[in-house]
């Protein structure tokens, strides 16, 4: 009989057949306790990868937390193969405080994780050596991933107007030599991404040079995939802020049939009807647009997921009387999909309106950036 991987993280471990639970502490807090995130380690009784799923680095990031209590519980231990190990919530303080950011740092914390081959060499930044608060966390996470997992899915929220969508991040790679494992890393993302399947809308992400510029190679599963190199994605499920009954349901279908391709589970994929997204005809990337060229009053006059086309009017924009600014309206450049709308009424000059996802012209593999 095979043996099963034994887990132990913080005070959780592993029991074949069993959900276990535990926590970590991860950051000592000035009043004397600690901030400790939750494990939750669910285990089959038969051999298996081991699958993290995780939540809510983000703290009005919500859909995540019931997505994992949905998915991980004693009755996935019955048919399951391997392990999942879920996280509820990657950033306890924020969640408490209903905030993006963990109280002891001002900074988004999806772009503290470990720089590994994108570092660069600067041996006079005296403060590189000393890790700000949510840096340490992310360590301590990325450790963890380093030292167990197959798998790992990320999610995320955008914002109260945006659709369900898949982000595809770019794989990069340092020489020729090692451009079929990237291959093969982004085939097994799109994998996961694909049978992830109507939960969410698949776009790529920015394109390479603001992937770096923006941090990304530094989020949780950006890290992940690019420098542990093990398969990881993100996906955003609409609105934050709020629950959406239909949007958990058929996002728990989702991530179990990730975990069916994965060959965790062997029961049929599950169809999501709960909700529907839009199937592009071809690959999208994200690109923030259009953009106001006033500062004024917007009216948004498209819905998250709509498919438009070039010069197609977006926003009216106005200002604080309620006179046209310009041509009064905000019209798109591209033809594409709206993916997230501005929550904000106001606007500043060359601020984005939206997100949208237009046809990508990039390879999803890419050459490391230069180090000098």
């Amino acid at each position: 009989m095979s043996i099963l991987k034994s887990i132990t993280i913080g005070t959780a471990k592993s029991e074949p057949g069993k959900l276990t639970y535990g926590f970590i502490d991860v950051m000592e807090l000035p009043t004397g306790t600690s901030d400790r995130i939750p494990i939750m380690i669910a285990q089959g009784k038969e051999e298996g990868p081991t699958f993290f799923l995780t939540a809510n680095i983000h703290g009005n990031e919500l859909t995540g937390v019931a997505v994992v209590h949905d998915v991980v519980n004693e009755e996935l231990t019955k048919e399951l193969k391997g392990t999942v190990v879920a996280i509820p919530t990657l950033n306890p303080t924020a969640l408490r405080l209903y905030q993006r950011y963990p109280e002891y740092q001002d900074e988004d914390p999806n772009r503290q994780f470990p720089e590994g081959r994108f570092a660069k060499p600067d041996e006079d930044d005296e403060d590189k050596k000393f890790l700000k608060p949510y840096e340490q966390v992310a360590k301590i996470l990325y450790s963890i991933i380093k030292k167990y997992a197959d798998y790992h899915l990320d999610i995320h929220n955008h914002s109260l107007r945006s659709v369900p969508y898949s982000i595809i991040d770019r794989v990069f790679y340092e020489n020729e030599d090692e451009i079929e494992e990237a291959k093969k890393l982004a085939e097994q993302q799109l994998g996961m991404i694909e049978a992830f399947g109507a939960g969410a809308m698949i776009t790529a992400d920015f394109p390479p040079k603001k992937y770096i510029n923006l941090k990304y190679h530094r989020s949780f599963s950006g890290a992940i995939l690019n420098t542990l190199r093990i398969p990881a994605f993100t996906v955003e499920l609409g609105a934050n802020s709020v629950l959406y009954p239909e949007i958990v349901a058929g996002s728990v279908k989702a991530t179990r049939n990730v975990l069916r391709w994965a060959k965790m589970l062997n029961s049929p994929k599950e169809e999501i009807s709960e909700y529907t997204v839009p199937i592009p005809e071809y690959r999208l990337r994200r690109i923030e647009h259009p953009r106001a060229k006033h500062s004024g009053i917007i009216r948004l006059l498209v819905g998250p997921g709509e498919k438009v086309k070039k010069g197609q009017v977006i926003a009216s924009i106005t200002d604080i009387h309620g006179r046209p600014l310009g041509e009064g309206v905000i019209k798109t450049e591209h033809d594409g999909y709206m993916i997230a709308l501005r929550d904000q009424m106001t606007i500043y000059s060359q601020q984005g309106v939206a997100e949208m996802g237009i046809k990508d012209k990039d390879d999803i593999l890419a050459p490391m950036p230069p180090k000098k």
